[in-house]
């Protein structure tokens, strides 16, 4: 709807920079309209939300320049629901045309669906849904707008095809939001790993919204029985009113066939049930709004976009192929910033840090560092290029240094990381938590958690693991008399089984296969020196004499070798 009035009230002045936050309806409608093709026909623009005072977008310093008779003021609707107002000063020469009022109303829906979509973007953050990756103004957002306004009117369960991430899990929130608002119920489920039975998620659920996620995980015996339970549960209609109860959502990563005669859901009365199915976008379709979400990853984690994005950056994120969701550009963004040791992320973080995502010709060239000196004391300087990173050495290598106590090999490393291997080094046989061994590194133990998957490539506790059975195979062979009982003691394994069912999955035997073999080994090298073959053959035969011992032993006798 567009009408034309004067203007009654003066606009308030909001710069680009003061506006830096990464869910401001100010930035967003300014990086919207200077995209937009009709971004030539005005002088001036003001953006109105719920009654609020305007807030001048573009135009010139003046206030009053909204004052003039021939202002244009594109009513903002989202779901048949007006949320605000968009007044342009028009050019002389287009105040009266016609030709532009269609082109102009796609704006204002345009708007309206950018501002609702920051609304629900702030709710996931208040409800610490994630990150935000609902944001930007590439056409493939626009059209995720229009398809979230459509599902907010016709109320029909909703299906979100394709990605995996997190948009899927905020576009149904953005969905909710919309309709609901922030006082009703939002319950997500993940159908791979939760207990719960259907029916306490639709209690749950009552007079809000159902999202499943993962429903298409194992068998179709178990998809089958998953949505049985469910129709049970809410009382499934066939036909158009299939949300009795609540309002559900369902996320698959499956793409299907867009004919009418093919249901997502192939299952019971489901099949037969009118879907809203939604075809989400993958990061690669959105290459417009990659360097938005770099820096709202940035101030969402606390990190600070103002400080640390730089060029050298923001050029990487945009011209890399992201061959999955925002959630890989949020963890890789996150990453560096925890493993960065200076203020502002840098072409030399990037390829110390981030090495295999820069090609395999490497564009560090490309990238150029800011001209003046990013770092101002030695200690905050990173670590030189010519050092190999810590993902270029294997698990077994870390796993080596903290048996023996090489101290040195820790100095490329996160410094937290470095101070939780040294008191490893020291006391890997006692037991002990993430959450102790946090507070030994000075980090949080989520912090030092994700230290442990991405320097060393191994989760904590199956690292603490390796190093224990790597400890544990040395005391074996370099003590044969030694009871195993004890040796797994010694190195912090109070469950015998657990310490035999640890040591064969690493090792790739039993303690008691091992300590076999390395007699057998023994008994030939000591065979082949004494001369008990001829020079040039091999030395079988003391082989062959423990083997036929070692098979009359009975089973029970065996296994209860092991524990000696």
């Amino acid at each position: 709807m567009i009408r034309t009035e004067a203007a009654d009230s003066e606009p308030i002045r909001v710069s680009h920079r003061s506006a830096a936050s990464y869910l401001s309806e100010v930035a967003e409608v300014r990086r919207l309209l200077e995209r937009s093709a009709c971004r030539h026909w005005w002088e001036a623009v003001s953006l109105e939300l719920f009654g609020q005072r305007p807030l001048l977008v573009d135009g010139p310093l003046s206030g009053s320049v909204l004052q003039v008779p021939g202002k244009v003021e594109l009513a903002l609707e989202f779901s048949r629901r007006r949320i605000g107002a968009l007044r342009l000063q028009l050019l002389p020469h287009l105040s009266q045309e016609a030709a532009c009022t269609s082109a102009l109303s796609e704006l204002a829906a345009q708007c309206a669906g950018t501002v609702q979509r920051l609304a629900s973007q702030r709710w996931v953050v208040q409800e610490r849904l994630g990150a935000p990756c609902l944001i930007g103004s590439s056409p493939a957002m626009l059209a995720l707008d229009r398809h979230i306004e459509e599902s907010c009117i016709d109320q029909r369960p909703v299906v979100l095809l394709g990605t995996g991430g997190n948009e899927a899990l905020q576009t149904a929130a953005a969905i909710h939001h919309s309709v609901c608002g922030a006082g009703r119920a939002f319950v997500q489920v993940d159908c791979a790993t939760t207990l719960e039975p259907p029916w306490r998620w639709v209690d749950r659920a009552r007079g809000g919204t159902l999202f499943l996620c993962n429903p298409d995980s194992g068998t179709r015996a178990d998809h089958e029985h998953l949505w049985l339970q469910l129709e049970q549960a809410m009382g499934h209609a066939t036909g158009r009113d299939c949300n009795q109860g609540c309002r559900l959502m369902v996320a698959l990563k499956a793409h299907y066939p867009s004919a009418a005669c093919t249901s997502p859901i192939p299952y019971g009365a489901w099949s037969r049930c009118n879907w809203k199915v939604i075809t989400l976008p993958p990061l690669s379709q959105r290459p417009e709004d990659i360097p938005v979400l770099a820096r709202a990853v940035l101030d969402y984690h606390g990190h600070g976009a103002e400080h640390r994005m730089t060029d050298a950056l923001q050029h990487w994120c945009t011209n890399y192929s992201w061959p999955g969701n925002a959630s890989q550009l949020e963890w890789t963004v996150a990453r560096m910033a925890v493993l960065a040791t200076s203020t502002p992320i840098g072409a030399s973080d990037i390829s110390l840090l981030s090495p295999r995502l820069l090609g395999e010709d490497g564009t560090v060239h490309v990238l150029a560092e800011p001209p003046a000196s990013r770092y101002a004391a030695s200690d905050t300087a990173p670590p030189q290029v010519s050092h190999p990173p810590a993902t270029a050495w294997t698990a077994e290598h870390w796993v080596r240094c903290v048996l023996e106590q090489d101290t040195q090999a820790f100095a490329h490393l996160h410094a937290g990381l470095a101070r939780a291997l040294q008191y490893l080094c020291r006391q890997f046989h006692e037991s002990i938590s993430a959450e102790q061994l946090a507070q030994q590194a000075h980090v949080s133990a989520s912090h030092l958690r994700f230290l442990f998957r991405d320097s060393l490539g191994l989760p904590f506790k199956l690292f603490l693991q390796h190093v224990r059975i790597a400890h544990a195979k040395r005391l074996l062979l370099a003590s044969p008399r030694r009871r195993i009982a004890d040796v797994a003691l010694s190195v912090g394994f109070s469950d015998f089984s657990h310490f035999q069912k640890c040591f064969r999955l690493i090792v790739g035997q039993t303690p008691g296969d091992l300590r076999r073999a390395c007699a057998l080994r023994g008994t030939a090298a000591d065979a082949c020196e004494a001369g008990a073959a001829p020079e040039g053959q091999a030395c079988k035969q003391p082989m062959n004499v423990p083997h036929r011992a070692q098979t009359l032993l009975p089973l029970r006798s065996r296994a209860s070798s092991d524990a000696l």
